[in-house]
């Protein structure tokens, strides 16, 4: 890609942007959010049109209209929200507009199943061996249904292929099967663009790196041969010694306790106490029953026995409306999906299932509204580019979780559980919600962190509990924990 040029009204996003890939190899494309990295990967793909520069696959400069034109010279995108039929098979998923047909003057009107399912064994072959081509997609594991989302690129012989945070929603074995296909299609030839913030992974797949900052080609070097502290440097155009915030000021009195918190078949005799001004890390393999204490503690999926106490009171806690009113928040896994909604304004989002705050005898006041969300906007740093009218799906990843986490400091939160905070939040907004974090534990707050990324989790946490299959197995304090002490304590090897 030469000099590729790209204005929105009268914003220029990308200014002259170089990126050079080459066959066998991956590189990464890196930068904060809003840097350019998506809309450059839309030109390539065919969803949006370049104004200005050019293209070239093997030498041969191409006109890329749609993603059909994409697809015609062998670029195919994976995305970060995979796009499958649930309930269709993965031979249809893998083959869906390609599905061969029989022979015969009937036969364009009928599929050929057979043929199908050995086509679609013969790709998942060179990926995974534990991918039946007749299961349906929606009853695989995540990990999974991105080995099939790969499966469909390659079945249209893809030569560019373009992963967008593959491994987002990933569990460690999952991680490494990914990194075992993206060697395989290393070998075969295959060019990968490889879009992540976890610059701990870009080290392992990566032989190059491509940084973008402000619509512009900030840094593009080889791998080994820069150090993380200069890839950070290049993307946020500033020093960043340490993401993580000092530590200042030691834990007060208990303000949550959960004793043997119990819902079967997901947890089982959950116990364990979270001061004021504390930090008590969750980890464990996925599906080892953290995330879902987190939901329970909120009354998202209530626990079946046990007892939660507040501030030392017993409190009963059946639903999110319970959890509220006891003081507890949740920032949620899934940002998208339930912690904001994306078509509602910036202050609407902020206010929102706090409106006694934003009203006066039951009439609802914009001005009020408009004050809280500015007071806010300006304490945590958001960053926008109109006002607090605008809808937050425009906004970055890390500017809406601000605003998730703005949400229950307005609404008086005692105790703030955090569940994967940064997921899909670039380096610099990461190192601002960190400081974030660290505001509230010295203001007081309980606050519990569940993350799988363990460096985070490290960085953060004054205490670390390891779950595994259900059951906290382990406790370790910050001086013990450290990632082999977390992998070893999550594995079984406690």
């Amino acid at each position: 890609m030469r000099g590729i040029r790209k204005r929105f009204s009268r914003v220029e996003v990308l200014k002259g942007v170089d990126l050079t890939l080459h066959a066998g190899h991956v590189l990464a494309l890196l930068g904060e959010n809003g840097a350019g990295k998506s809309t450059l990967m839309k030109i390539l793909s065919g969803d949006y049109a370049r104004d200005g520069g050019e293209i070239l696959v093997s030498g041969q400069p191409v006109q890329i209209h749609s993603p059909r034109d994409a697809e015609n010279v062998g670029i195919r995108v994976i995305y970060q929200e995979l796009n499958y039929a649930p309930d269709l098979s993965v031979a249809e998923n893998v083959l869906m507009g390609h599905l061969p047909t029989r022979s015969g003057p009937w036969g364009s009107f009928l599929v050929d199943w057979q043929e199908a399912y050995r086509r679609t064994s013969e790709i998942l072959a060179t990926l995974s061996k534990e991918i039946d081509p007749h299961d349906l997609v929606g009853r695989l594991s995540v990990g999974k249904q991105q080995l099939v989302e790969i499966a469909k690129a390659l079945s249209g012989n893809a030569q560019i292929l373009v992963m967008d945070e593959p491994t987002a929603a990933l569990a460690s074995r999952e991680v490494a099967m990914l990194f075992e296909t993206i060697s395989t299609l290393r070998a075969r030839g295959v060019g990968i663009i490889y879009i992540s913030h976890r610059l701990d992974e870009v080290e392992q797949v990566a032989q190059r790196v491509t940084v973008l900052r402000d619509g512009t080609v900030a840094g593009d070097v080889p791998l080994p041969g820069v150090t993380r502290r200069e890839i950070v440097r290049m993307m946020v155009g500033r020093e960043v010694e340490t993401l993580y915030p000092a530590r200042q000021g030691e834990p007060g009195k208990p303000i949550l306790e959960v004793s043997k918190l119990t819902r079967a078949g997901v947890f089982e005799d959950v116990t364990f106490t979270v001061r004021a001004g504390e930090i008590v890390g969750l980890y464990g393999l996925l599906g080892a029953g953290q995330t879902e204490v987190v939901n329970a503690l909120f009354g998202a999926n209530p626990a079946q026995s046990g007892q939660i106490k507040i501030q030392g009171k017993p409190v009963t806690i059946r639903s999110p409306r319970d959890g509220k009113r006891h003081g507890i928040g949740l920032v949620p896994e899934d940002r998208k999906r339930e912690g904001v909604v994306l078509s509602m304004s910036v202050a609407d989002n902020l206010t929102l299932g706090n409106w006694s705050a934003v009203s006066q005898g039951g009439v609802f006041q914009q001005a009020r509204e408009k004050e809280r969300a500015d007071y806010w906007v300006q304490r945590l740093g958001v960053r926008f580019s109109r006002s607090t009218d605008q809808e937050i799906g425009t906004l970055s990843g890390g500017n809406q979780q601000k605003i998730v986490i703005a949400r229950w400091l307005e609404a008086g939160t005692r105790v703030l559980l955090l569940s994967e905070p940064t997921r899909g939040v670039d380096v610099g907004a990461r190192a601002d919600i960190y400081t974030v974090i660290e505001e509230l534990r010295e203001q007081g707050l309980a606050l519990v962190l569940v993350s799988s990324d363990m460096e985070e989790l490290l960085g953060l946490s004054d205490r670390t509990l390891v779950f595994a299959r259900g059951r906290i197995i382990k406790e370790l304090t910050r001086r013990e924990a450290g990632q082999e002490a977390l992998l070893a304590a999550a594995s079984g090897e406690v």
